[in-house]
This record gives C-alpha cells, structure tokens and sequence, in this order.
C-alpha cells in the first residue's frame, strides 16, 4: 500500500525547493511573483523558501529582486576545481605509475578518513580500502597525513585512531603530530611503512598550497620490501605540483619525473 506524500513532506520540500533554485537558469535576477509562477508555487510557500535561503546565502535579495547567493557560486566553484582536478590528474598519474612502476592513487580528505578517487595500477590486488571508492582512515594513511600536514589543527576533521594494521601504525594524536612534523620536514611528503597495511609501503604530496579548501593528495604505494622511498616521494612531490598547476591553469614548466626501478 502506498502512502500519499503529505504537504509538508520532506520529499515534497525538496521538490519544491529544487524547483524554486531551478528557475533561476538563464535569469540572473527575478521577482517573487516571477519565481513563483516559474516555479508554480503559491506565492506564499515561494516567499518562505526564499527568505530561509537568503538567511542562509544561497539566494540574495536587491530591493524587490532575487538572485542566486555566493554560497551556491562557492559550492559550484569547488565542484568545478574537482572535475578540472581529476581531469588534469590522470595524465600525471599514468606517467607516474609507467616512470616508477607503483601504484599511484589520487584521494581526497572525507571527515576524518581518505577517500580513493582514482587509481592507476593492479597492485595490491586485494584489500578493498586500496581500491577506488575505498576508505582508510587519514591518520594511518600517508594520503591522510600528507594533506593534515597541510592543514593547522584547528582545520582537522574529527579523526578516529581505530588499532592500526600493525605495530608501526599511528596510534595517538601525540604520534600523528610528531609525524605531520617529519611530513613537513621532507618537504610535504607523507611516508607510511607498513603502518596501514602489512607488506605495503605508500608515500604521498598533498596537491595545492597549504591551507587550501582542495585537500586531495597523490601518493604512491607498493611492496614493502621494493619501494625505494626516497625517489618514490621525490616523483610523487613532483608530479602534484605539476597537476596543480595543470587544474589551475597556470604556466609552469613541468619537472621531469625521476625515473625509479621497477618495483611492481
């Protein structure tokens, strides 16, 4: 048996908010009664929706007008730098992972744990949190601890210290801290030996200056025992800077990427 949506339904708010935002597309500004009729709602329910979105900066108002808010510029403009993010990545990754032979994986900082945007590479071939979509949380993980590295304390997520894969994990913020300060020693680059996962060693840049809204990092990872972490994260520091200033559009002549053994 189904259930009529009542009035005063999320789903039914939803709609008619979705709808309200909608005719917003092709005009930059519009009347209440304009909005209203465009986005057939009583004129009444179009006037509290509105007035709870300018409280919140999603709609402005100028005299008897409306229009959309910086709050909505400034979402769109961060889903914009992600898809221009992603787009200049993979070239710099595909050379990444042909130059040194290691898995290269971009991911991004979600609440307290990395979230694996894309990888290039079979390696390892199981374990689900190395693969796209997986999750690890960012202390342990040298995404995790590239992009915090980057970030004042104040700016950190709520972070988790679940008993790490082995005994060289990060256990407390006190090591997590001691850590970020090696990271920022080495010039932005994240080094995890077996602290996430046995038998896998990963080193990782954050990409985009520190302090920033991106909090993405690129990093690379293979067997433990192969990875000469040195070169490996002088190629990873390398290769972020250069998709940085791809996704930003900026003019920079690429470094060469240090060529490494093979180690996978």
């Amino acid at each position: 048996m189904t259930t009529a949506q009542s009035p005063g339904s999320p789903i039914t708010m939803i709609d008619r908010v979705a709808s309200l935002l909608q005719v917003f597309d092709g005009h930059p500004r519009l009347t209440l009664a304009q909005i209203a009729r465009q986005a057939d709602l009583p004129r009444s329910s179009a006037h509290r929706i509105l007035q709870r979105l300018v409280e919140l900066g999603w709609v402005e108002r100028q005299g008897y007008q409306y229009r959309l808010g910086l709050r909505m510029f400034e979402l769109g403009s961060k889903v914009v730098q992600r898809e221009r993010l992603h787009q200049a990545c993979l070239p710099f990754m595909y050379a990444l992972h042909r130059s040194t032979g290691l898995t290269v994986h971009l991911s991004t900082l979600l609440s307290g744990e990395v979230l694996h945007l894309e990888r290039i590479g079979d390696w390892p071939e199981r374990g689900e949190t190395w693969r796209p979509g997986g999750r690890q949380p960012a202390a342990h993980s040298a995404a995790g601890r590239a992009i915090l590295a980057h970030l004042t304390e104040a700016d950190w997520p709520d972070l988790t210290f679940p008993p790490p894969a082995t005994v060289y994990g990060v256990r407390t913020r006190t090591q997590l801290r001691r850590d970020l300060e090696r990271v920022r020693d080495r010039g932005g680059v994240a080094v995890d030996v077996q602290g996430c996962t046995a038998g896998i060693t990963a080193v990782a840049a954050s990409i985009g200056p520190s302090g920033g809204s991106l909090r993405a990092a690129l990093s690379l990872c293979g067997p433990a025992e192969t990875v000469p972490v040195q070169e490996a994260g002088d190629a990873v520091r390398i290769a972020a800077m250069d998709i940085w200033y791809a996704a930003s559009g900026l003019t920079r002549r690429p470094a060469r990427v240090p060529a490494i053994t093979r180690a996978c």
